[in-house]
């Protein structure tokens, strides 16, 4: 049984205007274990700032942002980084270091925030990369890679280590037809062992299949962030 203590909570969070790209309101947000969030927001950078927001990564006027039960605008390095290293992100830009290889790109925000042992990270990255029908893990820098393959790298960066908290940018809207399967059984996994997911999106019929699993519709505008009910998606 999912244990239900809150994920990540916003608290009238207000960001700090001039170092974000966020909408000059308060915010307010609860994820509990096992929830899944869509958030529709046409501007992509008010949905990464927004992500931004939720990883500590914004200061703040007033308000907080807890995660873990733990307040981002009071924690310090080496705290900081570790607590980021259990949220699992699919940025728009992939956020990739052309001068390692991908093998690298992939493993490393694990490493940098783990005591688990280099064979066992390998492993499972061995398995998510069949699961999302990659031959292995790429050793390729990220220019030689297909777009396609990039995508399917960033899925298994996000899900690797098993995060607590799953952050994702738009992660079907150009490859729905090759990822949604594979990337829907890996989030639904997810929601059963407990990781809280938020997924922007512009095309909510990308989330027809996974309605079931939502237990909560948002918008992310100009007003902020508001409610809106439960979709009946179109097909």
């Amino acid at each position: 049984m999912i244990e239900r203590t809150t994920l990540l909570e916003i608290q009238d969070a207000m960001p700090l205007f001039e170092e974000s790209n966020l909408p000059p309101c308060t915010f307010n947000l609860k994820v509990m274990p096992g929830d899944c969030i869509i958030i529709e927001c046409r501007d992509t950078v008010t949905s990464s700032a927004f992500a931004d927001l939720c990883s500590g990564m914004i200061p703040l006027e007033t308000g907080a942002v807890y995660f873990n039960n733990l307040d981002w605008g009071k924690l310090k390095e080496p705290r900081l980084s570790a607590l980021r290293g259990r949220i699992g992100r699919i940025t728009q830009k992939g956020s990739w270091i052309d001068m390692y290889p991908m093998s690298i790109n992939i493993l490393l925000p694990l490493l940098h925030h783990t005591k688990l042992d280099l064979k066992d990270i390998t492993s499972e990255a061995m398995e998510l990369c069949y699961d999302f029908d990659l031959p292995g893990i790429p050793i390729d820098s990220p220019r030689h890679l297909s777009s396609i393959d990039l995508a399917r790298a960033a899925c298994v960066r996000a899900f690797l280590g098993q995060p607590d908290l799953l952050l994702f940018e738009y992660p079907l809207e150009n490859y729905a037809a090759e990822l949604s399967v594979p990337f829907m059984t890996m989030l639904n996994n997810a929601q059963n062992r407990g990781a809280g997911i938020i997924c922007f999106t512009r095309q909510l019929s990308i989330w027809s299949n996974y309605r079931q699993n939502v237990t909560q519709w948002m918008n992310l505008q100009e007003r902020g962030l508001t409610v809106s009910g439960s979709y009946n998606v179109d097909v």
